[in-house]
This record gives structure tokens, sequence and C-alpha cells, in this order.
């Protein structure tokens, strides 16, 4: 029997189990871990888990999993809680950062009561016709296709986005304009094969197509069901923002 420490947290609803593994700390496969750990009945429950990992070069590398074992891949709100994490334990209390993802290199900063990082920029943008109307593939780190759609709180988001999920590889968004420069957006997101509070590298996407298709101006905020993200365009690069919290913090055995 194993003790390890964890962190249990919550980035606009996306919930993550944060894990220092700076160390090994055991023999089983972080997938496999993973897997046990995000479980919500037999584990701690999380949209993915995520190892802090030491990495020369950067400050830290950011080792994310989905709930379903896949990974090391990329996620916007869970990079935003890796930074608010290796703050708030101590691993490195910084403003800035420099870390690595799975899709390599980004920045991180903490200020005012939020958490942001850069987000890469898709270098293509494909248009989908879906029963007659135009959706928009893209990828952020994590592909996303994107919809636009009418009555997005009240959408049955179960109707078609497990099969679009698995045709094209990617997460499934539903936007809708609510206001100047405010959106809703609601999220399937692969790897978690379920609706998850909000998506970081979603919300990011949504804003590029808003903006390069409806020409909306930056920044751009998108309201989640778990909170407002907050997607900027400042010296070239792409910011995504947004609230950060600690749920709670344990010991599980395993």
């Amino acid at each position: 029997m194993m003790k390890i420490k964890f962190w249990k947290l919550e980035a606009a609803g996306n919930d993550f189990v944060m894990i220092d593994y700076r160390k090994t700390l055991f023999r089983e496969s972080l997938s496999k871990m993973a897997i046990r750990l995000a479980n919500r009945r037999l584990g701690i429950g999380g949209d993915g888990v995520i190892f802090i990992e030491e990495k020369s070069g950067v400050d830290f590398f950011m080792a994310y999993y989905n709930a379903d074992g896949t990974g090391p891949v990329m996620c916007g709100n869970g990079a935003r809680a890796a930074l608010y994490f290796v703050f708030e334990y101590g691993i490195c209390r910084k403003g800035s950062y420099r870390f690595l993802a799975a899709d390599g290199e980004h920045l991180g900063m903490i200020a005012d009561g939020k958490v942001a990082l850069t987000i890469k920029k898709s270098g293509q943008l494909e248009k989908i016709i879906l029963d007659g109307e135009t959706a928009y593939f893209i990828n952020t780190g994590v592909p996303h296709l994107v919809r636009i759609s009418k009555n997005v709180e009240s959408l049955d988001i179960y109707a078609e986005s497990p099969d679009l999920r698995k045709t094209y590889n990617a997460n499934i968004n539903y936007i809708e304009k609510t206001d100047e420069s405010r959106w809703k957006i609601r999220t399937y997101e692969r790897g978690v094969e379920d609706e998850t509070l909000a998506c970081g590298t979603g919300a990011t996407a949504s804003a590029m197509i808003i903006n390069q298709i409806f020409h909306d101006l930056f920044p751009i905020t998108l309201q989640a069901r778990g909170g407002d993200l907050t997607i900027d365009s400042r010296d070239d690069k792409v910011w995504l923002s947004g609230p950060v919290r600690k749920v709670y913090e344990g010991i599980i055995e395993i």
C-alpha cells in the first residue's frame, strides 16, 4: 500500500488531480495511475490528472493525462491549474513562467487573481459543412471542431457530439453570441468522453474563429458553465486567462 499526497483544483469548472512528481512515486505507468485517480467513484475524481515533473531549461513540465488515461496531451485549463499548483505548493514561486506541455513550450503568468498562459496559434482554419451549416476545425494544441449554435444553454450536447468527436478525433464546441465580445460555450471533450464545465483550448479555438470569421476584437470572453475564460492577443501571442481554485488536498492510499 502506498500513500500519495494530492491537491484537487478546479479551473473554471475543469477539475484536476494534481501530483508533485519531481521524484518517482510509483512504478505503475502514469496513464494507468491517471485512470485510477480520476475515477469519480473508486478514486479521487477529475477530468484529468496532472503530474508536475522537473525539466532542464524550463520551470517545469506539465504531464497531463485525461480521465481515460490518454496522454500526455495539452490542456489549457490544466496548464492554468499547473501554474497555480506550482506556485501555491511552493515548487516554484514566480510571477511569470516558462514551462513545457505535450505540445511544446508555453509562457505563464499569475496576477490579480487570474492565471494565464500562452496558447499555440493554429496554422490552419478548415471549414466543414455539417447539416448544411459551416463548422470550423482548428488546432490550438488540441484539435477542436467549433459549431455556431442557437440556445446553447438548452442544447442536447449528446445528440451528435460523441459521433462527431470520433469522426474528427477532436473536442466538439458549441458557441453562441450573447453580447459585445461575449459568447457562451459548451464543450464535449475527448479523453473525458463527456461534457466538461469548461475547456481552455476550446475557448481559445472558438475565440480565434470569432475573431477571424465574425471580426470581434480581442479580448474575447467566453462564458462556460464553470466560469468565464478570456482570450487576448498581445505581442503576437494568444493568452488564455481565468480563475483557478483549490478545492481540497488529501492523501490517497494506492
